[in-house]
Parts: C-alpha cells; structure tokens; sequence
C-alpha cells in the first residue's frame, strides 16, 4: 500500500493534480481511494468526489471538523 498526501496554499493545483495521478493509476490497474480531508474550504471534499467519480476512484470524506478523524476513517 502507498500513500501519497498533498498538501499547499490554496489555488495551486492540488485537486486537479490528485485527479490526474489518480486517473492514471486506476489506468494502470492499481487500486485507488481518494479521501476527502479538507473541511475547511467549502465543496472541497465534494469537488474531490467528483474527480473520484470521473477517474473510477473509491472515494471517503465528510465534513467534520478534524480533518485527522477524516483521515484515519478512511
């Protein structure tokens, strides 16, 4: 199992890019889950299950307060 985290100042790409690497190893037959971990930015964890949706991707998030809790959930 890999684990890969972004993390970065807002508006640089984050989302995007996690969709574009994400398609790409489902695309290559690996199997990915995207999870959801930003609750502090409104649509964040909704726009991240929309590319899971577009890429094939498994997806977890909500919108708690602990993005931590959101993490190991998943």
């Amino acid at each position: 199992m890999n684990v890969i985290l972004f993390v970065g100042v807002n508006g640089v790409g984050k989302t995007t890019s996690i969709g574009k690497i994400g398609k790409k190893l489902v695309d290559s037959g690996k199997k990915v889950m995207f999870i959801g971990a930003d609750t502090f930015r409104a649509g964040a964890v909704n726009q991240l299950r929309e590319w899971s949706e577009r890429v094939g991707a498994l997806f977890f998030g909500d919108d708690r307060t602990d993005p931590s809790a959101v993490i190991y959930d998943g």
